[in-house]
C-alpha cells in the first residue's frame, strides 16, 4: 500500500489526538503529524500549484498554519484530515490568487524557445512541433502554448487574452485540430 494511503487508513481518532496535543505545543506531536500526513498534503500542494517548488513552499506555510491554528480543530465537527486538507488547499489558493499571471513573450522566439525548453528526446518530433506552430495563425499559437507550455487554465487564458472562456476553448480545440494534421496524426 502507497504511504499517502497509510495516512487515510491512519485512525481518525488518533490524528485528532496529535492536532490536540500539537495545540497545546507538542513539538513531538507536531513532527508525528507531520511525517503522518504530509504525503496527502504535499500531493494536494502539488496539484493545485502545478510547480513542485512552488508546491514545497505551500506545503511549509500550510504546516505552519496547522502548528499555530490546532487549536481552532473541533473533532467533533469533522475528520482531522479533512481540515488539514481544507487549510493546505486554502493556503494554496490563496498562494494563487496573489500569484499575477505570467508575462509570456508570444513572439516567434518565445514559442520555440518555451518548444526547446520542453522537448522531447525525439528531436525530429521537437522539429515537427516547431514547424507546426509555426503554421499557426498567431492566436492559436498564443493559445496553445500558453495552455500546454506555461500551463494556464482555460480561465487564466481567457483573462490573459481579453476574450469569452467559450471562445478561447473554441480556439484552442481548434489549434490542437491544426496541429493534429500538420503532424500527420
Amino acid at each position: 500500500m502507497a504511504r499517502g494511503h497509510l495516512v487515510f487508513a491512519e485512525s481518525n481518532e488518533s490524528l485528532c489526538r496529535l492536532l490536540e496535543a500539537v495545540a497545546s505545543g507538542d513539538h513531538k506531536a507536531f513532527r508525528s503529524l507531520y511525517d503522518k500526513s504530509v504525503p496527502v498534503l504535499f500531493g494536494i500542494c502539488v496539484r493545485l500549484m502545478r510547480d513542485r517548488g512552488l508546491a514545497e513552499d505551500v506545503l511549509q506555510e500550510a504546516m505552519t498554519r496547522i502548528w499555530h491554528k490546532a487549536h481552532l480543530f473541533d473533532a467533533s465537527k469533522g475528520n482531522a484530515m479533512a481540515w488539514m486538507a481544507v487549510v493546505t488547499r486554502n493556503c494554496a489558493l490563496s498562494r494563487i490568487a496573489a500569484t499575477p499571471p505570467p508575462s509570456v513573450s508570444l513572439d516567434e522566439g518565445g514559442v520555440l524557445a518555451a518548444v526547446e525548453a520542453r522537448s522531447s528526446d525525439d528531436p525530429v518530433t521537437a522539429a515537427d512541433v516547431r514547424q507546426c506552430l509555426k503554421n499557426l495563425n498567431e492566436k492559436y499559437r498564443k493559445c496553445v502554448t500558453l495552455i500546454y507550455l506555461h500551463g494556464l487554465s482555460y480561465e487564466e487564458l481567457a483573462t490573459q487574452m481579453d476574450a469569452p472562456l467559450g471562445s478561447v476553448k473554441s480556439w484552442v480545440h481548434r489549434a490542437i485540430g491544426e496541429l493534429a494534421k500538420c503532424m500527420g496524426k
